[in-house]
């Protein structure tokens, strides 16, 4: 309960999802732990795929949306400025849906990082999508074109095989 007061005071803290994980059950405790900022409380004995879906929902509400960061990514010719909703290539005006948007916006974050399909499927559709991971080809796919990105010769969007995607650092 002292760590979640001092969690409140400290500015750099107040955003940080807190799970409570405690043997103290009482209604009285789970309510001053609650009071005291915690976005939830887990009682033992608990299930660990419980556990992990409690903090994954808390991870999920605590994320500021990647649309409220206001980030510009410059990437040579690429430039996807996160807060404005916008992708242009060489100056131009890139048309993508929002999906494909929140795909490259991802990836931009950290060039030359490869992202594995269940990564870019965690980050962009969220941790609870149900579905065949080969829809994050699909959208890629879908993203080249708009990009004028072809996947042969790419400029901004290379396929590591056997592992995923990555945006490419011009540097």
């Amino acid at each position: 309960l002292e760590v979640l007061r001092r969690l409140q005071v400290s500015p750099a803290t107040a955003n940080v999802g807190v799970v409570l994980l405690t043997a103290r059950a009482h209604s009285a405790d789970r309510v001053v732990g609650l009071e005291l900022g915690a976005d939830d409380y887990v009682t033992k004995p608990f299930g660990a795929k419980e556990l992990v879906a409690r903090v994954k929902a808390v991870l999920r509400r605590s994320r500021p949306a990647a649309a409220d960061t206001g980030d510009r990514f410059d990437l040579g010719p690429l430039v996807v400025d996160v807060g404005r909703h916008e992708a242009t290539v060489d100056g131009e005006p890139v048309r993508l849906t929002a999906l494909e948007f929140e795909l490259l916006a991802a990836m931009a974050a950290s060039p030359g990082r490869v992202f594995s399909r269940g990564q870019l499927l965690e980050r962009v559709w969220g941790w609870d999508h149900y579905g065949d991971e080969r829809v994050v080809d699909v959208h890629i796919r879908k993203l080249r074109k708009a990009l004028g990105d072809p996947a042969g010769d790419p400029r901004f969007v290379a396929t590591v095989r056997g592992v995923g995607y990555k945006v490419l650092d011009p540097r």
